[in-house]
């Protein structure tokens, strides 16, 4: 195990590690291929080493994240009995459905064109809507989880901050770094290798983020914390 400072939990070394390195791995073959890719159109990128790309290797592997740190949130649950780590296996467990099911996609598609934002904005009102639909979400699972903050311990708290810190790493790449994204190839369609860069950061540091959360969640609730020795007797 590797012990967070402040209290913010565990990571467990036997999830991390492996994670990490596919993460790397299937990090590197993407950018090769997108550099190659880059400079010459004709070559072919595989969608399923695409790893910005929905039910590809990456995506998958995601998935799989996502749901194994929602099971170690759901085991703290049943044995602590603490209503904010179920509360948090449920925001997972939308954020996987909102992931392979492509809810903000086509969420922000349905929004764009029912409220006329298209026409008015162009393309990048589907943008504008995603970030609509991602706020929704966001507090759908904000009740809940406030409910569940206010009923736990110190303790539970501050591991519960641990995962907080990682799932916001995750939503600054999900969201931010794809906003960014978008608007280059919007306003600098010319610039592939810019629009590559903006790529990788955001799936790159998505993937890496969901691995130290998934570690986290395994290490600081999945398995039990060890109990306090008992004093010596005199």
């Amino acid at each position: 195990m590797i012990e967070l400072p402040w209290g913010l939990g565990r990571l467990d070394r036997r999830v991390l590690f492996p994670l990490i390195a596919l993460d790397l791995l299937l990090l590197v073959i993407g950018v090769g291929y997108g550099v190659a890719v880059a400079f010459d159109p004709s070559v072919h990128w595989p969608p399923a080493l695409r790893f910005d790309h929905d039910w590809g290797l990456a995506e998958m592997l995601n998935y799989v994240k996502w749901l194994v740190a929602a099971g170690a949130l759901f085991l703290a649950w049943r044995r602590e009995d603490a209503l904010l780590a179920a509360a948090m296996a449920a925001t997972l467990l939308v954020a996987v459905a909102d992931d392979a099911g492509r809810l903000h996609e086509q969420g922000s598609i349905a929004l764009a064109l029912a409220t006329g934002l298209v026409e008015r904005y162009g393309t990048i009102a589907f943008q504008i809507c995603e970030l609509v639909i991602w706020a929704g979400l966001g507090l759908l699972c904000a009740v809940p989880l406030w409910i569940g903050w206010r009923r736990a311990d110190a303790g539970l708290r501050r591991r519960a901050m641990g995962t907080g810190l990682f799932f916001a790493g995750i939503a600054l790449c999900a969201m931010g770094m794809d906003t960014l994204h978008t608007l280059v190839g919007f306003y600098w369609p010319d610039r592939p290798l810019l629009s590559g860069a903006f790529m990788i950061a955001e799936g790159g540091g998505e993937n890496l983020f969901l691995s130290l959360l998934t570690a986290q969640a395994v290490g600081s609730f999945g398995r039990p914390r060890p109990s306090a020795p008992e004093p010596a007797r005199p």
